[in-house]
């Protein structure tokens, strides 16, 4: 893995930023990183570093330096709601309010994910002064971390409590509770509750859907969703398990193999799965656990290790053929639990070859989708619905998504082409992009390939990001790429420069998406810097086959004024602009959990 560090004053403020940049290729290491406990992050600290890379995405710095006093948080304050018998009232540094939330992936207008808890720690955190709610006293404070989703313009905001003061007489949510409030606007959210017991007693989860007209308990629907336990990998194999030959009670039978789980802590082996803790969540609907940046196979970062026993052949002729090593990726989707596993290392041989995804989903009642990619030109995919009635061949359908390869950011533009100008340029609006690797002259035509950072093929494979190293204002680069700029269509064009920028790719059901985020722009000789993209712009294309795509753009305003935002849809009998519907999200802006409460009675 190369590690390069950029210090850089931001756009519009004097404050140092500094961009640790991950890339891992062919040339990495062969060992991947599994990452272990670090020290306790400074909740504080990540307020401030939040604050200082606001004005890269344009938060006003006049709205930030506008300071008329501190306002003391009350169980009335502005920002104060009540769930589950506490009212809570957001502090940001010394003063009432929300502390603004990086994005983690980005797929505007349909989602964007920020915040989360990895690499030891809160990417984003929050503090809330709790009160009772009945009567309004101070009960004292807890620190959480958040993630803020945005669904095609609707917040959610989900918050655990990771800090609170010891145990006393005064009852606090304790810690690993889950708060969630998914806000539908018009008065209608979804309020989930999952509250950690005391002494070990069994956790207790709550859903309400709230509407003008009466609030809906949802309990029975989502009750068996506990969002604060971990993530248990095994139960999407559990319908796999009768075909294991070999192994303990966990082992199962996939890919012609059966794998056989176990965890080794020092010297000590402890057979079965380790549970994954949550990287991401919007309860009781998602919750994602595990992960990895980069190349997992080459000296990635692994947040989710898994180990297994391999086993070859069935009854009487079956024989232990080694051990894998995995990554492992958990995603909770309406109760039903997917596991990827991708193949890291092994020791024997005849084992899975390296870089093997494997994939069930547990759809319950005897319903379970496996999924299985080999890597290579010679590899193959392979999609099987299992049934009570018996299995049904998915290949057909699925054959075409390969987790096992990267992903390819230029798929999303294929409609958009300007082959004048290069293989892999397209153009948005009356701007050209081509794509370039390297510097100078060793610059290279042509994108830099994305590895997978969270998986669940074939529905979901989600590469790139940004993610915040908790406590510091370290924003992590899963995936960069720079972009040659024109101005105008066809070969004459007028180059204006190049872009550097952080980019996310998203496949769903095998349609790509790809965002780029702005981050360095460089003018060309004579160009002015404001005729580029400015820093902070957000741009993202959906291809949806066929001619069909949606645009989607956020241009950051200037001097602290709102942003532009676009969306147009691109068909082949003519353009249809969704600006009305979805220019509310201003994706070039940070993440404001707050904006999930907002309109609420709760």
């Amino acid at each position: 893995m190369q590690l390069s560090c950029h210090p850089g004053g931001t756009a519009g403020g004097s404050a140092a930023r500094v961009r640790l940049c991950v890339a891992a290729g062919a040339a990495a290491a062969s060992a991947s990183v599994v990452v272990g406990p670090v020290p306790a992050p400074d909740i504080a600290q990540i307020r401030r570093d939040v604050a200082l890379t606001a004005d890269r995405f344009n938060v006003g710095a006049a709205a930030l330096a506008d300071d008329p006093g501190p306002v003391v948080p009350t169980a009335t304050g502005a920002d104060a709601f009540t769930i589950g018998g506490f009212t809570f009232d957001p502090v940001n540094g010394d003063e009432e309010g929300y502390a603004l939330v990086h994005p983690l992936t980005s797929a505007p207008p349909l989602l964007t994910l920020g915040g989360g808890f990895a690499l030891g720690g809160p990417m984003a955190g929050q503090e809330f002064e709790v009160f009772n709610a009945a009567d309004g006293t101070d009960l004292g404070s807890i620190n959480t971390s958040v993630v803020v989703a945005n669904l095609a313009g609707f917040t959610n905001t989900q918050f655990t409590v990771v800090g609170a003061p010891p145990a006393t007489d005064v009852p606090l949510p304790t810690v690993g509770s889950v708060y969630d409030v998914f806000n539908l606007g018009g008065g209608f959210a979804n309020v989930y509750t999952a509250i950690v017991g005391a002494d070990d007693e069994p956790d207790t989860v709550t859903d309400t859907f709230v509407t003008p007209f009466g609030n809906m308990d949802l309990t029975p629907l989502f009750g068996g969703i506990d969002a604060a336990t971990p993530l248990q990998p095994g139960d999407a194999f559990a319908e796999l398990q009768a075909g294991a030959a070999g192994g303990g009670e966990d082992a199962f039978a996939i890919g012609g193999f059966t794998l056989d789980p176990f965890t080794q802590t020092g010297g000590s082996i402890t057979e079965g799965f380790a549970p994954v803790a949550a990287l991401t969540g919007v309860a009781p609907f998602l919750n994602i656990g595990g992960a990895s940046i980069g190349d997992a196979t080459h000296g990635g970062i692994i947040l989710a290790p898994q180990s297994f026993d391999v086993y070859s052949g069935s009854g009487d002729a079956v024989t232990q053929v080694g051990t894998i090593t995995t990554s492992e990726h958990v995603t909770n989707l309406f109760g039903m639990t997917n596991t990827q596993l991708m193949v890291t290392g092994g020791e024997g041989d005849g084992l899975p070859a390296m870089g093997t995804v494997y994939d069930s989903v547990n759809f319950g009642g005897g319903f379970t989708n496996v999924y299985t990619a080999t890597p290579g030109p010679d590899g193959v995919v392979t999609d099987t619905l299992i049934t009570p009635m018996g299995s049904m061949d998915l290949s057909a359908l699925f054959g075409s998504i390969d987790v096992a390869e990267p992903l390819n950011p230029g798929d999303a533009f294929t409609g958009l082409a300007e082959t004048a100008i290069g293989k892999d340029a397209f153009s948005i609006g009356d701007t050209i992009f081509d794509p370039f690797t390297g510097a100078g002259g060793n610059a290279t035509e042509g994108y830099t390939p994305v590895f997978q950072t969270i998986g669940a093929p074939p529905l979901l494979n989600i590469g790139g990001g940004v993610a915040t190293f908790p406590g510091t204002s370290i924003l992590l680069q899963l995936a960069q790429q720079s972009f040659h700029v024109y101005d105008g269509t066809g070969s004459d064009a007028e180059q204006l420069g190049s872009v550097h920028t952080a980019e996310t790719v998203t496949q769903l059901l095998g349609l790509t998406n790809t965002a780029f985020t702005v981050d360095g722009v460089t003018a060309a000789a004579g160009v002015d810097t404001a005729d580029l993209p400015a820093l902070g712009s957000v741009y993202d294309v959906l291809n949806f086959g066929g001619g069909f795509a949606n645009v989607y753009t956020a241009i950051p305003g200037l001097d602290g004024a709102e942003g532009t935002v676009t969306d147009i849809l691109v068909t082949p009998l003519g353009n249809v602009d969704l600006s009305a519907l979805f220019g509310v999200f201003d994706a070039s802006a940070l993440l404001d959990p707050g904006d999930a409460f907002l309109g609420l009675d709760i």
